[in-house]
């Protein structure tokens, strides 16, 4: 049977295969994400003024994130993929930009699993 990829991030995701062909994941409507612990550090004190500065850590409390199901494949943020490590999670990988730099799709799926088992 063929997965079926369920986009648990907030974007669309297009990955262009090749010039001319390209698949795209729209967005499930549910937003897998690491909960963030924010905490404040002093500022840093530059030339044109003090900016603010805050140490980021990701909690282990991962919200909206489902079970593992049979041939369901999720796609997630890199940062979820990587602190999970579930051979059901995949990421964009390999970006792709427009002249301008912004990300307009990818060239794969990644996974840090090793392979995916769906």
């Amino acid at each position: 049977m063929t997965p079926s990829v369920v986009n648990l991030t907030a974007h669309e995701v297009r990955v262009i295969v090749d010039d001319a062909t390209d698949v795209c994941f729209l967005p499930s409507g549910r937003v897998a994400r690491l909960r963030e612990e924010v905490t404040a550090l002093p500022s840093l004190s530059l030339g044109d003024g003090l900016v603010p500065l805050t140490r980021v850590r990701y909690e282990s409390t991962v919200e909206e994130l489902p079970d593992p199901q049979p041939d369901v494949i999720y796609l997630v943020s890199r940062v979820l993929a990587a602190a999970v490590g579930r051979p059901d999670l995949v990421f964009p990988s390999e970006e792709v930009r427009d002249a301008a730099g912004r990300i307009v799709g990818c060239r794969s799926l990644g996974t840090f699993a090793g392979g995916v088992d769906a």
